[in-house]
């Protein structure tokens, strides 16, 4: 076995990740200072590695953000917080003390969100195949049910029948048409069965129409608009029969920026194609091309990954969309004109930068191919993101001052040909990140890293417990002081 000392010795040359440097807010550039090192130290010796830690003062930071293009342009409308983003209670109860909404997608959820003190009329639940313990739960506390098939309508109006009370609903649609293509989806019904759907709905006495929900798969404020645009034209039609449809609901989707520099992003593309097309080695272990393949020599594909970087974040991309305009006229003067309220589900966007993640350094080593593989007390399923990769470079905090990077003495100790960071399971396959990073000493053991922005769909979406091992713990902190307020 390769000891230690040796581990910087490059058998072969090996190319480094291009850099992806965190956009950090104040309490996590906080927790990166030289002097907080003992701090991180102690939760990690009492909490245990990983350790998910949490502020409150950003996400009510996000939500002003997010409010601030409808009172600007007056527009009425309502936040819902995406719930699936991130399981903690402390964020549903933060949602309810700030006035807005939650978006609950299960039985539990629901169940939590109201034992947080939240009303049935804040909670929205856009659940696929809603149970009928579920439809029966939302319909009595006043909860707003989100249809999504046929077999839910008849579920949900068979059980406002037998309860004796009208269920809140609204219409989850897709198909939408833009200049471009035709919005896909599994989700919801086609936009031109709407009018069908919605007059029978309208029917029912059992059932109260009150928004139509949009499903869309990517990220542009063009499309959002274009349908709510679609969803208005829809609203004319209805409302000539005398079917008064209130609200549009354009889901979440709402982008963030992860990283400081959109020049790194589009470096980190433009080497991973490279990459791909075997124009440069790979930086990917095995040879990833994270949704990027060849096929005849022809670059085909597009990148599995979330877009980190953004120009229009939060409050903008909510604002670009509001400013989009048709032959009507801009989508805001549109939702003004009919009374229309206008509702959003992020998740991602209300958690931007109000949590992180740290792991400290089990082992190092070298593997067969002379990788340095980095070892931390975690696996793959604690940070797992729906797409290939998180794009996002995690910071490496030394326990020993003098070897944090820059300083005197981490001369020797630099790391040539960097390191892939590994978990702790019994898989192949457990890479933490699947990047070569460009690290600039090698890590102690017991060295910490910080992961940032974990908050949203990424500390806790995938997580399962795995060797007879607990969940991670969680805890929510003063981001000035570091006290330690809760634990979950």
């Amino acid at each position: 076995m390769t000891s230690p000392q040796n581990l910087t010795l490059a058998k072969e040359q090996c190319r480094l990740a291009p850099p992806l440097k965190a956009r950090l807010a104040p309490w996590q550039k906080n927790l990166t200072r030289v002097e907080n090192r003992q701090v991180l130290q102690g939760w990690l010796a009492q909490q245990d590695s990983p350790l998910h830690v949490f502020v409150l003062d950003q996400f009510h930071k996000n939500i002003e953000d997010l409010t601030a293009p409808l009172d600007r342009l007056g527009i009425r409308g309502k936040i819902f917080f995406a719930r699936k983003a991130n399981k903690l209670g402390w964020f549903a109860k933060a949602a309810g003390h700030a006035g807005i909404g939650v978006d609950t997608a299960s039985a539990n959820e629901v169940k939590e969100t109201l034992e947080l003190g939240l009303k049935g009329s804040d909670i929205v639940v856009t659940a696929v195949g809603k149970t009928e313990s579920l439809v029966e739960l939302s319909i009595k506390e006043g909860c707003l049910l989100v249809i999504d098939n046929l077999d839910e309508l008849a579920l949900i109006e068979k059980v406002a029948a037998r309860l004796g009370k009208t269920a809140r609903c609204g219409l989850r649609l897709s198909g939408f048409k833009t200049e471009e293509r035709i919005i896909r989806s599994r989700f919801g019904f086609p936009i031109e069965d709407a009018s069908t759907l919605a007059r029978q709905v309208a029917s029912s006495p059992d059932l109260s129409l009150e928004v139509f929900h949009a499903h869309i798969d990517k990220y542009s404020p063009r499309e959002r608009a274009m349908a709510a645009f679609a969803m208005i034209d829809l609203i004319k039609t209805l409302k000539a029969d005398k079917i008064e449809i209130r609200s549009i609901d354009l889901g979440g989707g709402i982008l963030i920026s992860y990283l400081e520099e959109e020049r790194q992003w589009l470096d980190y593309l433009e080497a991973l194609q490279d990459s791909v097309r075997g124009t440069a080695p790979s930086f990917n272990y095995g040879g990833e091309g994270f949704g990027y393949y060849l096929e005849n020599g022809v670059l085909k594909g597009e990148p599995d990954l979330y877009p980190h970087y953004n120009e229009i974040p939060k409050g903008r991309f909510v604002q670009a969309i509001l400013e989009e305009e048709n032959e009507c006229g801009p989508l805001a003067r549109q939702l003004q004109e009919l009374s229309l309220e206008v509702s959003f589900e992020p998740g991602r966007a209300l958690l931007d930068n109000t949590g992180v993640t740290l792991t400290s350094v089990g082992f190092r080593k070298e593997d067969t191919t002379g990788n340095t593989l980095i070892g931390l007390n975690a696996n793959r399923m604690n940070l797992r993101p729906f797409r290939a990769e998180f794009c996002v470079d995690p910071i490496h905090l030394p326990v020993d001052a003098e070897l944090e990077p820059g300083s005197a003495h981490a001369h020797a100790l630099v790391l040539t040909k960097g390191a892939f960071l590994v978990g702790c399971l019994c898989s192949e396959s457990d890479f933490i990140m699947r990047r070569r990073l460009a690290l600039a000493t090698l890590p102690a053991v017991g060295d910490i890293f910080l992961f940032p922005n974990t908050a949203g769909y990424l500390a806790h979406h995938m997580e399962i417990g795995t060797h007879g091992g607990d969940l991670p713990t969680n805890i929510l902190i003063d981001g000035e002081s570091l006290e330690i307020l809760e634990r979950a």
